[in-house]
């Protein structure tokens, strides 16, 4: 297992981490078993078939010939889903489209500058949305489509990929209608969990990323009996724990940039998935060693609501060696070695504030770690939300905020 989860410094005791041992292991079981609605996440990597793999590599090969860049529609899982990996990946591989993203806000600021590039550039459209009905994802596509079209007339169809439910929704019949390529989203999963589907599969393809191996990562972590007999566990129960002790703020902890956006995907999985009926742990996420200047002071001294999740990568493929000075060489000259010694000394200063703090390792940001590190926080998001009495896969809250916006709107 190249995933590892150290609770050496969680401050709790051990009869308050294994209190609901029992009831985690149930639920586990029943997960596995698709017990429920909307679970078909579970067992997605292992249910990939070759076909659909081939599949989705090479349409992402035809794709790749024909553009510059892919623009991914998308919002929440279906955006952040691809765009953490792909951030963690170091963008596309040489000679591989770039991707950018739009459908995920309101802003006709940012989308004029997509707009620009659809005008500028050799693009595609990749459209993620199981209804299609979402209005930032629907709007977006409109605006980018009619821009596709002027620019490419009636070949426009065949640079439009749409990713949407298999059988209904808005997206399914105007690809059936218009005959863009089609990848579907199973009706089972959810868009927080949709991390193993096409809608992040295809794109990462696009840039070059080795799904197979991503896919792999996430397949092997499910099966790994004894990794959750022994530790796998271990995260959802001290969540739990933590919750219980009065902590209700979980601060999401990396040490390097190009793995912020894996914070906003987790502030979106747990935020979503557990923050509902009043309960729930609030995520945050950080990048250290930036925001040590910034929340630093707090963490060390403030109200201590939270504790710490730090999310660390044993291995890098790139380094610099620093100049001959002194810090060079108590450091060995290694800037990832003072990396590492900037986290062991913050776990050290916040652990004796009495700061609780879970360390969770990859072995590298490679797509197989990745893949195991995402399926892992799924499943935590899962067992977590059920030991706190919730339904960790729906999300009624949301509406709220969309039907006032569709009231201002007219929109019925």
């Amino acid at each position: 297992m190249k995933l590892q989860i150290n609770l050496e410094n969680l401050n709790i005791e051990p009869e308050k981490l294994e209190k609901h041992f029992g009831r985690a292991k149930n639920i586990l079981q029943d997960l596995k078993q698709k017990n429920e609605p909307m679970t078909g996440w579970v067992k997605q990597p292992a249910s990939l078939t070759e076909e659909m793999i081939a599949d989705i590599e090479k349409t992402a090969e035809e794709i790749k010939s024909l553009c510059e860049v892919l623009v991914v529609i998308g919002v929440g899982g279906s955006y952040m889903g691809t765009a953490c990996i792909e951030q963690a990946l170091q963008g596309s591989r040489p000679g591989y489209p770039e991707l950018v993203y739009a459908g995920h806000n309101f802003s006709g600021n940012y989308l004029s500058d997509i707009v620009e590039i659809v005008q500028n550039k050799e693009t595609c459209l990749c459209v993620v949305s199981k209804s299609g009905s979402t209005m930032e994802t629907s709007i977006a596509f409109n605006v980018l489509k009619e821009a596709l079209q002027i620019k490419y007339g009636d070949k426009s169809n065949k640079r439009i990929i749409a990713i949407t439910d298999p059988e209904s929704g808005k997206l399914r019949k105007e690809a059936i209608k218009e005959g863009y390529k089609t990848f579907p989203i199973p009706s089972d999963i959810g868009g927080r969990y949709s991390a193993f589907t096409a809608g992040i599969l295809f794109p990462l393809a696009v840039t070059g990323a080795d799904i197979r191996k991503f896919i792999k990562g996430a397949s092997d972590i499910a099966v790994d009996s004894e990794f959750w007999e022994k530790e796998g566990l271990l995260y959802a129960l001290a969540r739990k724990a933590l919750l219980e002790a009065g902590k209700t703020v979980e601060v999401f902890e990396f040490y390097d940039p190009s793995l912020s956006l894996i914070g906003d995907w987790c502030e979106q999985l747990f935020g979503e998935s557990e923050g509902k009926e009043g309960k729930g742990l609030f995520p945050a996420k950080m990048i250290f060693s930036r925001d040590l200047h910034s929340m630093g002071q707090f963490l060390q001294e403030g109200n201590q609501i939270f504790f710490e999740t730090m999310i660390n990568v044993q291995n890098w493929d790139k380094d610099v060696v620093l100049p001959e000075t002194e810090i060079a060489r108590l450091s060995s000259g290694s800037l990832n070695e003072i990396n590492k010694i900037a986290m062991e000394g913050v776990i050290a200063a916040h652990s004796k504030a009495g700061v609780p703090i879970i360390l969770i390792e990859i072995e590298d940001s490679k797509e197989y770690c990745l893949g195991q590190l995402l399926y892992f926080f799924m499943m935590t998001a899962a067992v977590t939300g059920k030991l706190m009495g919730i339904n960790p896969f729906n999300q009624p809250g949301v509406e709220g905020y969309k039907s006032e916006i569709k009231e201002r709107l007219g929109i019925k």
